[in-house]
């Protein structure tokens, strides 16, 4: 098989610190040719001058928005500067292992699969804690008032634990973008990545777009790849973090998800759930070192009392991050000059909350 043209396209989960690690990874577990653009999503300034200066050894495309933007338009400005027959998504937060992509285009070039997600790990992948192993959707009831059920296939569970029938490469309906193989053509047929989708859902809408269309979805176990889930955080994370995952923006999310897959309107009152984990993480990261200064006592309190504000600190810090009028860009560096023409273009749809 000749090995085809493909782009990796790289955009921001959640935050930023963990940046270097995974371009470690990048480089030491792919020597298989690709391209690459990287979407710089307003990052810190020495996340910034870190992509740039990689930039320019590794000669790949670096794109910086001038704003915070959704995951998914990140997404629709990388495709703009990808070619070949296949882009893969990755997360800024991801550890890979050695054959993670050559097992994920034979399984696309042997199924004909249009899109391949591998085996979803979390964590250090010496913890071997299986963030997904395929997944599953399912709809119920009458348009307008469905129900809509996910599973992510051994959420949590040791990889020791999953049966050996579990892991062979199979299709399922769901894959995510901490890692997806799609090919280019199949993701311009079914129109990009929805940019009213903020926050969450953005697989799932995507998965179910391939499956109308007529596509196949695959999951192959032989490409093995971790999530580096949250915490610990570094302070210039926080900004990203919480609009990333603020009330406004999965409100939005859930609302337009329910709206365009005929769900009950009440799915938005899940937005509450990501409330929960939000807070969750930060505060459980930020604890032990209120502890540090007031004492264990003192920082159970300010838990509780920063977990009742949080929500409307939230609300004021989404408008402060969403001016209007942003999503312009500018290409940092490129290969060659027909990309570094674009220089500039702004970014299409609606990123931002409006």
């Amino acid at each position: 098989m000749a090995w085809p043209e493909i782009t990796v396209v790289v955009t921001a989960r959640e935050r930023f610190s963990e940046t270097r690690t995974a371009l470690d990874h990048l480089w030491k577990h792919t020597p298989e040719p690709f391209r690459l653009v990287y979407v710089d999503v307003n990052s810190p300034a020495p996340t910034a001058r870190l992509l740039a200066e990689e930039a320019r050894l590794r000669d790949f495309t670096l794109v910086r928005t001038d704003a915070y933007v959704s995951p998914n338009r990140a997404r629709n400005l990388g495709v703009r500067y990808a070619s070949g027959e296949y882009v893969v998504f990755l997360d800024n937060d991801v550890l890979l292992t050695d054959g993670w992509l050559t097992a994920l285009v034979d399984c696309a070039e042997e199924t004909g699969a249009w899109a391949v997600g591998p085996l979803y790990l979390q964590g250090r992948l010496d913890e071997r804690t299986v963030h997904m192993a395929g997944g599953d959707m399912e709809f119920s009831g009458t348009w307008g008032e469905r129900a809509f059920q996910q599973t992510q296939r051994y959420f949590l569970r040791s990889l020791g634990e999953v049966p050996a029938e579990a892991l062979v490469r199979q299709p399922c309906d769901i894959i995510e973008f901490h890692c997806a193989l799609v090919r280019l053509d199949a993701l311009e047929r079914v129109g990009g990545m929805d940019e009213g989708l903020l926050t969450t859902r953005e697989h799932l809408d995507f998965c179910l777009r391939l499956l109308d269309a007529g596509g196949t979805v695959w999951f192959e176990p032989a490409s093995v790849i971790s999530y580096l889930a949250p915490p610990p955080f570094q302070p210039a994370d926080l900004p990203y973090f919480l609009l990333r995952w603020s009330d406004a923006w999965t409100r939005d999310t859930l609302r337009h998800f329910a709206h365009k897959h005929g769900i009950a309107p009440d799915y938005v009152e899940r937005v509450a759930k990501t409330r929960k984990r939000r807070q969750h993480l930060v505060l459980s990261w930020l604890e032990p070192k209120l502890s540090e200064v007031i004492g264990r006592a003192g920082a159970g309190l300010a838990r509780k009392a920063l977990g009742a504000v949080e929500p409307l600190v939230n609300d004021v810090l989404v408008r402060a991050l969403t001016p209007r009028g942003t999503g312009r860009h500018r290409v940092v560096h490129a290969p060659d000059a027909r990309t570094a023409a674009t220089d500039g273009v702004p970014a299409t749809g609606a990123g931002t909350a409006p």
